[in-house]
């Protein structure tokens, strides 16, 4: 688990699919050289898991994050939120807009 206490604290929220609380931190300085979302779950994630990281573009802005965070899911029933579909829906290491058929950085990097 990340040592939150040096990241930025962006927001919180209460996950409906996980049935807990939610905290977003960015990770400004990770070692792979781009910016990371750590969602950190009070009751556990996917799986289980306390923790969810996954890439944010480089041209994104906290704006944009908090703008997905809360993305409504059309399906009320949806296995997972709106921040973790790129990862567990598409199998994509960072964060794009997939409802705007944005492609993700995983596909437009050569």
């Amino acid at each position: 688990m990340h040592d939150v206490s040096k990241l930025k604290l962006l927001c919180s929220c209460f996950c409906k699919q996980y049935q807990s609380e939610a905290k977003f931190y960015v990770e400004d300085r990770h070692p792979w050289g781009i910016r990371h979302l750590v969602v950190v779950y009070d009751k556990g994630g996917h799986g289980g898991r306390k923790e969810f990281i996954t890439g944010i573009p480089n041209e994104w802005t906290e704006k944009d994050i908090e703008s997905l965070i809360l993305w409504p899911m059309k399906d009320p029933e949806a296995p997972y939120p709106a921040w973790e579909t790129p990862a567990r829906a598409f199998g994509k290491t960072q964060l794009f807009r997939w409802w705007a058929d944005e492609k993700s950085d995983d596909d437009t990097a050569a």
